[in-house]
């Protein structure tokens, strides 16, 4: 039995994010206020988009499931909202790293894209598609807020588990 991988959270940086996402939405309410349409709408989406970013850092704080787990079984990925979760070995038919706005992530291919591509929601499958379109592959996982590089992650991805993709 191989090691496990596992990166956990950094709940200095999460909060860090959410007290950033959470003047964000005061400076959106205060947006509001201002008499000029455009800037209350402005205001308005400012308050959605860092209003869901803020419940998302304070969820990360609060559950204590790893970012990223990799075991024997396959990869657990529960780097961002929009996360699979588990991968098993068997559907993984690359993994690589590739690099999206000046932001490094560990990529994963998988073999049948159409049947995780039916087990997510809505928002998850438009960023998704998204993300294929600009060719790059369904599942990217981001190691922002957990102070690892993800090269050092990847070597150690190959290292001890290269063999099982």
């Amino acid at each position: 039995m191989t090691e496990p991988i596992i990166i956990p959270k950094n709940k200095l940086g999460n909060l860090f994010y959410a007290v950033m996402s959470f003047l964000f939405v005061f400076f959106g309410f205060f947006m509001c206020l201002i008499p000029d349409i455009l800037i209350q709408f402005i205001g308005v989406i400012t308050i959605l988009f860092f209003g869901l970013c803020f419940i998302t850092f304070l969820k990360r704080i609060v559950n204590k499931t790893p970012i990223l787990l990799i075991n024997d079984l396959g990869v657990y990925d529960h780097s961002t909202a929009i996360a699979i979760g588990f991968i098993p070995w068997q559907d993984i038919e690359a993994i690589q790293l590739t690099s999206l706005f000046n932001q490094t992530f560990i990529s994963i291919s998988v073999k049948d894209q159409q049947s995780y591509l039916k087990k997510m929601t809505v928002l998850q499958r438009l960023t998704t598609k998204a993300n294929l379109k600009m060719g790059y592959p369904l599942i990217n996982i981001t190691l922002n807020t957990t102070g690892q590089k993800p090269e050092k992650v990847m070597e150690e991805i190959e290292r001890q588990f290269g063999g099982y993709y």
